[in-house]
């Protein structure tokens, strides 16, 4: 112990006598590190961490799903057999997401609800702050009304009232008791206002087995099960729903995955991807302090003969050179942990929304755990090289200055980490090329709709103001006709839904063809519109025609299609006047064709490729109410979106005092939103690309000064025999760039291989682009010319003689 301490107190001593080597490797190391435990925190956080719910690596989720389309919530009477049935499970529980207005206070308010089976918080273990949770017979049909409030609702809407547990709320028009406080912590799925009991959903629609009405289902695993297990325990019931109710049930059966994967699923590749650019960033960070230490190995090369023949042994002098190192990397891993406190707050500020609520990232134990080991590794692999190089000296020949085989060996050494570097910042740049190609093709999509100028909001229509079908005729057709007479505003328009904002899916055929089988039927996503729908949404008619304002109830029903679904059903013929069929045995007409748009986000998966549009004011009476309460409208105004807000806000408090707008942004807004996650994961892997390149440059022109320094007696003959100046340079340059062109071509080889892992990240690029390649090896072509250069210039600066005399 003593003897290390020696070794340490001696590291101190020669760190502070060359403080410029001293920073500049810390710095460099400190990037390295602080770039990893940044990204290790979110990756740690999100894939690692255990969600914050009592045992949860026995919760399961759970939906439903067939052959044509594999991700369909459930059915409310498939869970209530489930539920009877099962044996795999302590308890299920279904959730699905709803909103309510807030009416009977002094701003109407919109909120976001969350409507869950009285079992869930117990199966979470959570506790409410105030209050209590939810009761079995509060959660069934015609129980009590109640609600739980969201912590941060409660702060904000209540001023956090130590009394608000037993207040009444009047949502939609009905009084509901508050019940309890959820704590501060919970997070589950998205944030919601409120919470309600599952049984307050809208019986006409929601109990209706062939209805898939956004609800999903959680499961607690019993002590022994495996998630495969119960995943067979389900599958069975739900084969035996299928022979049951094969009209609805058809090729319906159950999909059960653990918790926390089903959360990160879509995540894993994006994180990993992150996690091997940093490594990257890391492996350069290294390559360029170990030529420093070559480096410097070299000038103490007389210190450790001297040492050596002093008695110290070659044990004793790599543990001195390891010491030093180690010694670096930890400094250099505490201020890159303090870059990474710093780099956390910036991630988790610009977290993306599809990073789930119930994740989050921080600077842990655990990744306190991945820096020490991390510095630590980095250490002994920096030192361990430039230690058994250093420790074999040859007392003779460094004593007569010509450890010429020495000196060769590290400079084969050097100009071999150099082409390394090069290899990897190639690699790193050229995943992040094809990711910013990928982003620039899908910020190109064309949507189908006109998004600038367009504000989308939700706009509800509760029975206990709006009761009956006349009055959900009426009330949008009003809101229309206000809105669009206010000044700066071009059109208005409503649906049940809209592309990038939100729609549903549902099945149909073609009449006059084959009949599919149950399960089978394709899949389309449905808009509910206003008869002006489609211009004022800026979506093109490209045959036939839209909606008219005779389209309306006790006329023809009539249906316009897109171009995928006309070009699928109706090859080689017009789709206008034949008949689909949907929502049961409805026969409607076609009688337009609309440019297909990118209803789920501009590059996103489709699973209803296809789209169809019915007129509102057609729907039957008993229908309209399962649609007209809750409508999204849309406003397109003369400039920006964003300048329409106050006056569309005065203009519905004029309409409806009670009405409360959610939802409010622009379609620009939406679209950006759509493609936040690809950009975060690209700002983050350019960023990082970037770094790589000013190391590798870095390396380059350290390992070329360096090499000059040692060649300026060569340099100096050379030019006293009558060698131009420029040649000298030449010399230099070609030098550089011959190593740089190694590392090119090996890292065009490995990226070819390693860019093929991105295939899910990618869209309208091939992994092996020969654009983005050859572009990032001609900006590494450049740098190293430029690396290179410089020192070349300083080199024949010189005066051939002074360098002789001086030698």
């Amino acid at each position: 112990m003593e003897t290390f301490l020696q070794d340490a107190r001696f590291a101190l001593r020669l760190l502070r006598k060359s403080p410029a080597f001293t920073v500049a490797a810390v710095l460099t190391l400190a990037l390295g590190i602080g770039a990893n435990t940044a990204i290790f925190s979110v990756v740690n956080g999100v894939l690692l961490r255990p969600l914050p719910f009592q045992d949860p690596e026995k919760l399961v989720f759970i939906w439903e799903g067939t052959p044509t389309f594999p991700e369909m919530s459930v059915s409310l009477p498939n869970f209530q057999d489930w539920r009877e049935r099962q044996k795999s499970f302590t308890d299920l529980a279904g959730f699905r997401s709803g909103g309510y207005d807030l009416t009977g206070v002094d701003i109407p308010e919109r909120v976001t609800a969350r409507l869950v089976s009285a079992s869930l918080f117990p199966m979470l273990g959570v506790q409410p702050a105030l209050g209590r949770n939810f009761l079995p017979e509060e959660d069934t049909r015609g129980g009590p009304p109640v609600a739980l409030l969201n912590h941060g609702f409660w702060v904000r809407r209540f001023g956090q009232d130590p009394g608000i547990v037993g207040k009444t709320l009047t949502l939609n028009g009905v009084p509901h008791t508050v019940v309890g406080v959820l704590p501060a912590g919970f997070r589950f799925s998205s944030e919601r206002d409120i919470w309600v009991p599952l049984s307050r959903s809208d019986a006409q629609f929601f109990e209706q087995r062939g209805s898939h009405p956004g609800l999903y289902v959680l499961g607690r695993l019993k002590p022994g099960v495996t998630v495969d297990q119960a995943r067979a325990d389900l599958e069975g019931i739900g084969r035996a729903l299928q022979e049951a109710y094969p009209s609805s049930n058809g090729k319906v059966l159950p999909r059960a995955q653990l918790l926390h994967e089903n959360l990160v699923e879509d995540l894993r590749p994006s994180l990993l991807a992150l996690m091997a650019a940093v490594g990257f960033v890391l492996l350069i960070a290294a390559i360029n302090v170990v030529n420093l230490l070559l480096a410097r190995s070299t000038a103490r090369q007389r210190e450790l003969v001297i040492r050596a023949s002093l008695g110290a042994g070659r044990g004793r002098l790599i543990r001195q050179m390891l010491v030093e190192s180690a010694l670096l990397s930890l400094v250099g891993g505490g201020l890159g942990l303090v870059l990474a406190l710093w780099g956390v707050d910036l991630l988790a500020a610009s977290r993306p929304a599809s990073i789930p609520e119930a994740t989050s990232f921080s600077v842990d134990g655990w990744v306190l755990g991945f820096t020490l080991a991390l510095s630590l590794g980095v250490g002994v692999l920096l030192g361990i090289f430039p230690a058994l190089r250093a420790s074999q000296v040859s007392l003779v020949e460094t004593l007569k200055d010509t450890g010429v085989g020495a000196s060769r060996f590290r400079g084969r050494a050097r100009d071999a980490l150099v082409v390394a570097e090069v290899a990897l910042a190639l690699m790193l740049l050229v995943g992040a090329g094809l990711l910013a190609r990928t982003f620039v093709q899908i910020s190109r999509v064309d949507l189908g709709i006109r998004p600038e100028g367009l504000l989308t909001l939700r706009m509800s229509a509760p029975e206990s103001r709006f009761p009956g079908a006349d009055a959900l005729r009426t009330f949008p057709e009003q809101v229309l006709e206000r809105l669009q007479s206010l000044p700066g505003v071009r059109a208005a328009t409503y649906s049940n839904g809209m592309p990038v904002v939100g729609f549903s899916e549902t099945s149909f055929r073609i009449v006059g063809q084959p009949e599919p089988a149950p399960g089978d039927a394709p899949l389309a996503a449905y808009f509910i519109t206003a008869s002006n729908y489609f211009e004022a949404m800026g979506t093109p008619i490209l045959e036939g025609r839209g909606f008219q304002s005779g389209d309306r109830k006790g006329s023809p029903q009539v249906v316009v299609v897109d171009e995928a679904l006309a070009r699928r059903f109706f090859p080689g013929r017009s789709a206008v006047g034949e008949r689909i069929s949907f929502g049961g045995d409805q026969v409607f007409e076609i009688v337009g064709v609309a440019k297909h748009t990118a209803a789920y986000g501009p590059g996103e998966k489709e699973p209803a490729p296809f789209q169809f549009y019915v007129p509102y004011q057609q729907l039957p009476d008993n229908i309209l109410p399962l649609v007209g309460r809750s409508l999204t409208v849309a406003v397109r105004g003369d400039g920006r979106a964003d300048a329409l807000v106050p006056l569309v806000r005065q203009e519905f408090k004029s309409i409806d005092p009670d009405q409360a707008l959610a939802a409010v942004e622009s379609m620009d807004a939406q679209v950006e939103g759509a493609l936040e996650q690809r950009q975060f994961v690209l700002g983050l892997v350019v960023l990082f690309a970037a770094l790589a390149l000013v190391l590798a440059s870095i390396g380059i022109y350290s390992v070329m000064s360096y090499t000059v320094a040692l060649r300026t007696r060569e340099m100096g003959i050379r030019m006293a025999l009558g060698a131009r100046q420029m040649d000298v340079v030449r010399l230099v340059v070609g030098y550089g760039v011959r190593l740089a062109g190694i590392g090119v071509l090996l890292g065009a080889v490995a990226a070819g291989i390693l860019t093929r892992l991105l295939g899910s990240l990618l869209q309208g690029v091939e992994a092996t682009d020969p654009l983005t390649f050859g572009a990032t090896a001609v900006v590494l072509a450049g740098v190293a010319v430029l690396a290179s250069w410089v020192p070349a210039q300083r080199a024949v600066q010189v005066d051939p003689a002074q360098t002789l005399r001086a030698d």
